[in-house]
């Protein structure tokens, strides 16, 4: 998984088709990439164990360092 959130640009998606519990530990991981994505039902219907998962990396930045709220030598 990490060596497809480095190839893939923000915006480009995944397909993969597997074993319910399989997707689930996917949908772990790329939740902690920051990925966007669902679990779909197989053609045949609900019962059946494999399941599709559709993920779309999003694109983000690493949020600005707050001010240190302890510095007030600004303020003397």
């Amino acid at each position: 998984m990490l060596e497809m959130d480095r190839i893939l640009r923000p915006g480009g998606g995944v397909i993969i088709r597997d074993d319910v519990d399989v997707l689930i530990k996917v949908k772990e991981l790329t939740k902690g990439l920051e990925w966007e994505g669902r679990i779909a039902d197989h053609e045949k219907g609900p019962h059946e164990r494999e399941k599709i998962y559709y993920a779309v990396k999003q694109y983000w930045t690493v949020p600005a360092p707050d001010e240190d709220k302890n510095n007030t030598s600004a303020l003397s």
